[in-house]
Protein backbone atom coordinates (compact mmCIF):
# COMPACT_ATOMS: atom_id res chain seq x y z
CA UNK A 1 0.00 0.00 0.00
CA UNK A 2 2.56 2.56 0.84
CA UNK A 3 4.37 1.51 -2.38
CA UNK A 4 1.68 2.50 -4.37
CA UNK A 5 1.06 5.61 -2.57
CA UNK A 6 4.59 6.74 -3.15
CA UNK A 7 4.22 5.69 -7.14
CA UNK A 8 1.44 7.51 -7.12
CA UNK A 9 2.16 10.72 -5.90
CA UNK A 10 5.73 10.56 -8.07
CA UNK A 11 3.80 8.95 -11.48
CA UNK A 12 -0.06 9.62 -11.10
CA UNK A 13 -2.56 6.89 -11.00
CA UNK A 14 -2.18 5.63 -14.82
CA UNK A 15 0.75 6.22 -15.49
CA UNK A 16 1.86 3.86 -11.92
CA UNK A 17 1.52 0.11 -13.01
CA UNK A 18 1.43 -3.01 -10.95
CA UNK A 19 4.70 -4.16 -12.30
CA UNK A 20 5.90 -0.88 -10.99
CA UNK A 21 4.63 -1.79 -7.67
CA UNK A 22 6.21 -4.90 -8.04
CA UNK A 23 9.61 -3.70 -8.60
CA UNK A 24 9.09 -1.36 -5.95
CA UNK A 25 8.10 -3.61 -3.48
CA UNK A 26 9.78 -7.02 -4.23
CA UNK A 27 6.68 -8.72 -4.01
CA UNK A 28 5.17 -11.51 -7.03
CA UNK A 29 2.64 -9.98 -9.16
CA UNK A 30 0.47 -13.15 -7.70
CA UNK A 31 0.54 -12.30 -3.99
CA UNK A 32 -0.58 -8.82 -4.79
CA UNK A 33 -3.20 -10.05 -7.19
CA UNK A 34 -4.11 -12.30 -4.43
CA UNK A 35 -4.80 -9.34 -2.56
CA UNK A 36 -5.93 -7.09 -4.96
CA UNK A 37 -8.17 -8.46 -7.41
CA UNK A 38 -7.44 -5.32 -10.02
CA UNK A 39 -5.38 -2.04 -9.91
CA UNK A 40 -8.46 -0.10 -9.49
CA UNK A 41 -8.84 -1.57 -6.17
CA UNK A 42 -5.57 -1.92 -4.82
CA UNK A 43 -5.57 2.10 -5.81
CA UNK A 44 -8.73 2.34 -4.19
CA UNK A 45 -7.41 1.17 -0.88
CA UNK A 46 -4.12 2.83 -0.89
CA UNK A 47 -6.17 6.43 -0.99
CA UNK A 48 -8.69 5.11 1.55
CA UNK A 49 -5.43 3.96 3.64
CA UNK A 50 -3.99 7.51 2.80
CA UNK A 51 -7.48 9.04 4.09
CA UNK A 52 -6.54 8.11 7.04
CA UNK A 53 -3.16 9.51 7.77
CA UNK A 54 -4.16 12.52 6.32
CA UNK A 55 -7.54 13.21 9.05
CA UNK A 56 -4.79 11.86 11.19
CA UNK A 57 -2.38 14.65 10.68
CA UNK A 58 -5.17 17.19 10.60
CA UNK A 59 -6.45 16.48 14.09
CA UNK A 60 -2.64 16.48 15.04
CA UNK A 61 -2.70 19.89 13.67
CA UNK A 62 -5.79 21.49 14.67
CA UNK A 63 -4.36 21.55 17.84
CA UNK A 64 -4.26 24.73 20.38
CA UNK A 65 -5.81 26.69 23.29
CA UNK A 66 -8.11 28.85 21.02
CA UNK A 67 -9.72 27.74 17.68
CA UNK A 68 -7.79 30.77 16.01
CA UNK A 69 -4.19 29.30 17.59
CA UNK A 70 -5.89 25.88 16.10
CA UNK A 71 -6.28 27.52 12.46
CA UNK A 72 -2.29 28.95 12.67
CA UNK A 73 -1.04 25.22 13.73
CA UNK A 74 -2.87 23.76 10.73
CA UNK A 75 -1.10 26.27 8.37
CA UNK A 76 2.07 26.06 10.16
CA UNK A 77 2.00 22.27 9.74
CA UNK A 78 0.57 22.29 6.51
CA UNK A 79 3.64 24.22 5.10
CA UNK A 80 5.95 22.30 7.45
CA UNK A 81 4.75 19.05 5.62
CA UNK A 82 4.92 20.31 2.38
CA UNK A 83 9.00 21.76 2.98
CA UNK A 84 9.64 18.50 4.53
CA UNK A 85 9.43 17.34 1.38
CA UNK A 86 10.75 19.56 -1.06
CA UNK A 87 7.33 20.53 -2.46
CA UNK A 88 7.65 17.51 -4.43
CA UNK A 89 4.42 15.16 -5.13
CA UNK A 90 1.99 17.59 -4.20
CA UNK A 91 -1.45 16.60 -2.44
CA UNK A 92 -2.54 12.90 -3.26
CA UNK A 93 -6.11 14.04 -3.20
CA UNK A 94 -5.93 17.38 -5.34
CA UNK A 95 -3.47 15.11 -7.50
CA UNK A 96 -6.27 12.58 -7.90
CA UNK A 97 -9.36 14.66 -8.35
CA UNK A 98 -7.38 16.60 -11.63
CA UNK A 99 -6.28 13.21 -12.91
CA UNK A 100 -9.31 10.77 -12.48
CA UNK A 101 -12.40 13.81 -11.91
CA UNK A 102 -13.64 13.35 -15.57
CA UNK A 103 -12.21 9.46 -16.25
CA UNK A 104 -13.23 7.09 -12.65
CA UNK A 105 -16.31 8.07 -10.62
CA UNK A 106 -14.66 5.48 -7.76
CA UNK A 107 -11.62 7.44 -7.13
CA UNK A 108 -13.51 10.68 -7.75
CA UNK A 109 -16.11 9.20 -5.46
CA UNK A 110 -12.99 8.80 -2.36
CA UNK A 111 -11.59 11.88 -3.00
CA UNK A 112 -14.64 13.94 -2.92
CA UNK A 113 -15.52 12.52 0.46
CA UNK A 114 -12.17 13.14 1.61
CA UNK A 115 -12.59 17.14 0.58
CA UNK A 116 -15.98 17.32 2.43
CA UNK A 117 -14.61 15.74 5.17
CA UNK A 118 -11.77 18.26 5.46
CA UNK A 119 -14.19 21.48 4.92
CA UNK A 120 -16.21 20.03 7.63
CA UNK A 121 -13.22 19.98 9.86
CA UNK A 122 -11.73 23.41 9.26
CA UNK A 123 -15.66 24.63 9.06
CA UNK A 124 -16.11 23.05 12.65
CA UNK A 125 -12.80 25.48 13.78
CA UNK A 126 -13.87 28.53 12.01
CA UNK A 127 -17.65 28.17 13.71
CA UNK A 128 -15.49 28.38 16.98
CA UNK A 129 -13.38 30.78 16.02
CA UNK A 130 -16.31 33.05 15.45
CA UNK A 131 -18.09 32.26 18.35
CA UNK A 132 -14.81 33.46 20.49
CA UNK A 133 -14.77 36.56 18.37
CA UNK A 134 -11.11 35.37 17.13
CA UNK A 135 -11.95 35.63 13.21
CA UNK A 136 -14.24 38.16 11.06
CA UNK A 137 -17.94 36.84 11.15
CA UNK A 138 -19.05 38.28 7.78
CA UNK A 139 -18.40 35.01 5.61
CA UNK A 140 -19.91 31.95 6.64
CA UNK A 141 -17.73 29.33 8.08
CA UNK A 142 -18.63 26.94 5.26
CA UNK A 143 -18.00 28.87 2.81
CA UNK A 144 -14.67 29.85 4.20
CA UNK A 145 -14.05 26.42 5.05
CA UNK A 146 -14.43 25.45 1.30
CA UNK A 147 -12.38 28.30 -0.01
CA UNK A 148 -9.10 27.60 2.58
CA UNK A 149 -9.31 24.24 1.12
CA UNK A 150 -9.75 25.18 -2.32
CA UNK A 151 -6.38 27.71 -2.23
CA UNK A 152 -4.29 25.40 0.16
CA UNK A 153 -4.62 23.08 -2.63
CA UNK A 154 -3.90 25.86 -5.15
CA UNK A 155 -1.06 26.68 -3.06
CA UNK A 156 0.56 23.54 -2.99
CA UNK A 157 -0.03 22.68 -6.40
CA UNK A 158 2.19 25.69 -7.72
CA UNK A 159 4.32 24.98 -4.90
CA UNK A 160 4.97 21.60 -6.12
CA UNK A 161 5.18 23.12 -9.85
CA UNK A 162 8.07 25.91 -8.85
CA UNK A 163 9.51 23.55 -6.18
CA UNK A 164 9.53 26.59 -3.77
CA UNK A 165 7.49 27.20 -0.98
CA UNK A 166 6.49 30.50 -1.92
CA UNK A 167 2.99 29.54 -3.42
CA UNK A 168 2.03 27.96 -0.25
CA UNK A 169 3.02 30.42 2.15
CA UNK A 170 1.30 33.47 0.03
CA UNK A 171 -1.64 31.66 0.52
CA UNK A 172 -1.66 31.28 3.73
CA UNK A 173 0.03 34.65 4.81
CA UNK A 174 -3.05 35.98 2.67
CA UNK A 175 -5.69 33.99 4.71
CA UNK A 176 -3.90 34.44 8.32
CA UNK A 177 -4.55 38.69 7.37
CA UNK A 178 -8.07 37.61 5.80
CA UNK A 179 -9.56 35.83 7.99
CA UNK A 180 -8.13 38.79 10.51
CA UNK A 181 -7.04 35.74 13.49
CA UNK A 182 -6.92 37.50 16.81
CA UNK A 183 -4.43 35.37 18.42
CA UNK A 184 -0.84 36.75 18.12
CA UNK A 185 0.45 33.07 18.05
CA UNK A 186 3.46 33.05 16.06
CA UNK A 187 0.68 35.20 13.34
CA UNK A 188 4.00 37.60 12.57
CA UNK A 189 6.32 35.09 11.62
CA UNK A 190 3.67 33.37 9.02
CA UNK A 191 3.41 36.40 7.18
CA UNK A 192 7.14 37.59 7.81
CA UNK A 193 8.07 37.27 4.49
CA UNK A 194 4.73 38.67 2.49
Amino acid sequence: MEAAVKLIFQKGIEATSISDIVKETGVAKGSIFFHFPDKQTLVSKALMQYENKFFIFLEQSLTGNTPGEQLINFFENVSKAHKKKNYAGGCIFGNTALEMADKNEIFTGIVSNVFKKWVKHIGKVIEEAVKTGEIRKDIKPDVLASTIVAALEGGIMLSRLEKSGEPLEKTICTFVKMLEIKTQSRKEEICLNY
